[in-house]
Parts: C-alpha cells; sequence; structure tokens
C-alpha cells in the first residue's frame, strides 16, 4: 500500500525541460544515490588480434648481378653480421669473363700509352703529320674510357678496391669473388648453400636490419570512426605497456568483414619479435568522463543521465564513446562536472512521464 501511495506521487510532481523537483520527504523515501563522474585522459578502444611485422625498409637483400655458383658460406640462419662481413665466396663465368675482358682493357691501354709517347716524339720532331698524333690521342682517351667502364662492371659485381688494383697491376684473375654485407644486422631468410648455383633475380640473404617495428591490427569500421594518423595511443602488448602513435590508416574497407588496417610504430627498446600475433589492448590519448553503466539509462532513441540539482535532477543527454565491462567512456560536456544519479534511474525516469525500460 505504502508503495502504491509513493508511486501515485510521482506523477505530480512539476516537470519542466528535464528537470525533476524532489520534495525533502521524496528524497529519503528513495534514498537516490550520486556519484561524481571520473574524468579520464585515456579512452579504451577496445581488445584487438595484431600482429608485429618488420617495415621494407628494414629488410635488405643480397644477391648477385650475374649467375653464380656458390663456393663457400660463411654465416647461418639468424646470425647477427656486421656491414662490410663476407657472407659467401662465389664464382661464375661472367665474373671470369669480366675480368678477362678488363685485363684486356688495360693490355690494350698500355700498349697504346706506349704508341702514342712515340708518336708525339716524332710529332714533335715533325717527323710525321700532326693528325697522326691526334687520331693515336683520341684512340688513347677511348681505350681509357673502355677500361674505367670495366672498372666500374668489376665495381657493380662486387668486387673491392683492393681487388682491382690487384686485377689491373698484376694482371691475374681471381676465381671467387666474395659477397658482403652492406648492413649490420640479423639474417633472417638464407637461400644460399654450397654447390648452388643462383640466378640474378635470386635474393641469397635478406637482413633485418635494427629498428622500430610495425604494429598492425584489422579494427572494426565503426571502432576507427575519429582516429587520424599521428594520433597518440597506448598499447598493452603481451608484458609491454608502452605509448606510441597511429602511423596509417587503410583508406579502404575490407568488405569481407568490414574491417580498416591500422598500423602502430613500436618503439625499439621494446622487446618482441616480427611474426608476433596476439591480442593488443588499445586506448586512445583522449579526454572523457568515466561512469558506471548503471548510471546511464535509455530515453527513446538518446542515451541520459540524471545531475544532481539544488532541488532535485535534471536529466542530460549523453553520447558514449566507448565502453568495457564497467564503465561507460561518455564526451566531455560541463554538465558531466557535477554528480549524477547512480540508483533508482528508472525512477527518475517514470518523473519524466517514460516508460521504463
Amino acid at each position: 500500500m505504502r508503495n502504491t501511495i509513493l508511486l501515485l506521487t510521482l506523477f505530480t510532481f512539476t516537470i519542466q525541460a528535464g528537470d525533476l523537483i524532489l520534495t525533502p520527504e521524496q528524497k529519503d523515501n528513495w534514498q537516490i544515490k550520486v556519484q561524481a563522474p571520473i574524468s579520464s585522459q585515456k579512452l579504451p578502444l577496445g581488445e584487438f588480434i595484431a600482429k608485429v611485422v618488420t617495415p621494407p625498409s628494414l629488410l635488405h637483400s643480397i644477391s648477385l648481378p650475374f649467375e653464380a655458383n656458390v663456393k663457400k658460406l660463411n654465416v647461418a640462419n639468424y646470425q647477427y653480421v656486421k656491414e662490410g662481413q663476407v657472407l659467401a665466396e662465389v664464382t661464375g663465368t661472367e665474373w671470369i669473363s669480366t675480368q678477362q675482358k678488363a685485363i684486356s682493357d688495360t693490355i690494350e691501354l698500355q700498349y697504346q700509352e706506349q704508341r702514342v709517347e712515340r708518336k708525339n716524339m716524332l710529332c714533335k720532331e715533325e717527323i710525321i703529320p700532326q693528325k697522326e698524333c691526334t687520331a693515336a690521342n683520341s684512340e688513347l682517351e677511348a681505350n681509357k674510357i673502355k677500361v674505367s667502364a670495366s672498372k666500374a662492371l668489376l665495381e657493380s659485381y662486387g668486387a673491392s678496391d683492393e681487388m682491382i688494383r690487384t686485377l689491373f697491376k698484376e694482371l691475374k684473375l681471381s676465381q671467387t669473388i666474395p659477397l658482403t654485407s652492406t648492413v649490420a644486422g640479423r639474417v633472417v631468410e638464407l637461400h644460399a648453400a654450397p654447390g648452388k648455383s643462383t640466378s640474378p633475380e635470386d635474393a641469397l640473404f635478406i637482413i633485418q636490419e635494427k629498428g622500430s617495428l610495425w604494429l598492425e591490427s584489422d579494427i572494426e569500421v565503426l571502432r576507427t570512426e575519429g582516429l587520424k594518423e599521428g594520433q597518440k595511443v597506448q598499447i598493452t602488448l603481451t608484458n609491454n605497456t608502452f605509448d606510441t602513435t597511429i602511423l596509417q590508416l587503410s583508406p579502404v574497407i575490407n568488405p569481407q568483414n568490414q574491417t580498416r588496417q591500422v598500423r602502430f610504430l613500436v618503439p625499439l627498446d621494446i622487446d618482441v619479435f616480427a611474426g608476433l600475433r596476439t591480442t593488443a589492448k588499445i586506448t586512445l590519448s583522449e579526454e572523457s568522463y568515466k561512469v558506471k553503466k548503471n548510471a546511464v539509462i535509455k530515453d527513446g532513441d538518446t542515451q541520459i543521465v540524471f545531475v544532481k540539482t539544488k532541488n532535485g535532477f535534471s536529466s542530460v543527454p549523453v553520447t558514449i564513446l566507448t565502453e568495457d565491462d564497467r564503465y561507460y567512456y561518455l564526451k566531455p560536456i560541463a554538465a558531466l562536472k557535477k554528480e549524477i544519479a547512480v540508483s533508482s534511474l528508472a525512477v527518475l525516469k517514470n518523473m519524466l512521464g517514460e516508460d521504463d525500460e
């Protein structure tokens, strides 16, 4: 009987623009609990499956510009190598023929230099026409260009300056050529083996240089609304929690699962490895107000909270940015700086003249 009288009394209150005025007796009867929303600078985006990948700029392919045969292999897969370290010793018919041509061009240049020297002396004494000396000097310059071209080709094959100097000085072939690493890092792919023949398109070694990795995750389209490149985030991955930024957002949507790929930067000091696939908890560096879920109620198509006023409560529409198991995270508005009701929300909603949800 007492509850019936109280319920009938609720509909006698004056309601104006969402304001609810309660008498002292009603406050005592309903004992409505209030609590201040918690201001938060972190906005949880959610937990997603993510994969650690190596940026292409950190992967270096080591190959040969000619067909070759691996005579000796000096490193193993996953081994750390220094820049300039010899990875393998190789040989090939093209390597041999290139040296032979360089030797031939050198011998021809030496002969031409002697010939030009004699002709220049004869021209100086006017024994032979000057035009013969001019022609001989032109031919000498052409031979010098051929030798320079041979040297450049040897360099492109990987020959060191010392090897080239020895070749031109001693005119002696080198049966093998060392294949060196262009960077310091770890061998992550090894396709060379002793006795194996290779082609110019073969990548014999893939070396991963040390640097910051990427974290990639496919996130539902609705969750990516408001995200932007360069935005600061916090990520918890395995036992690591770190601050980072959004590197790229996919400009297209995967039509099969309606997701967008989001790429984050993993700081260099975080101990994770490429290929790791696990759950990542992603939190945005964004201001919000955190309230318990029982403090929000639906009024039609609108989510509302009841803000405490001097004489009662006032209904205030709110925007839910995201949620977790216990809390809603609301878009900041001035009204959320005050205490809000966290109990008896159905009663307060009935006071607005609406049906209880």
